[in-house]
């Protein structure tokens, strides 16, 4: 769903503590659809661009790498959901790997 969804091999998602998290502006303009039962995607309707939003229940928000201006100060920690990865992507590193997202 997330290839579909980005358009590309995987998607780079940043998961924040709820109590952490704050938008800056826009977040009333923020639009949703149900993909599958359960699992809203957010999206900018200006734009198209998928972006942080409540989604699954629990203590993170989890947004899109791609949506932050500057550097990221945060290393890769884990690839999830490889159960359903692309079959052309080989991954290369030594890093965790998860067929589904880890409790």
């Amino acid at each position: 769903m997330c290839r579909k969804t980005h358009g590309t091999a995987f998607a780079t998602y940043l998961g924040v503590s709820r109590s952490e998290f704050r938008w800056i502006s826009g977040e009333t303009s923020v639009q949703s659809y149900e993909s599958s039962p359960g699992h809203p995607r957010p999206f900018c309707p200006r734009c198209g661009s998928v972006v942080a939003g409540p989604g699954l229940p629990g203590p993170l928000v989890f947004m899109p790498a791609g949506n932050l201006d500057g550097e990221l100060r945060k290393e890769l920690d884990a690839h999830t959901y490889v159960g359903s990865k692309a079959p052309w992507f080989e991954i290369t590193d030594d890093l965790p790997q998860f067929d589904e997202m880890p409790t």
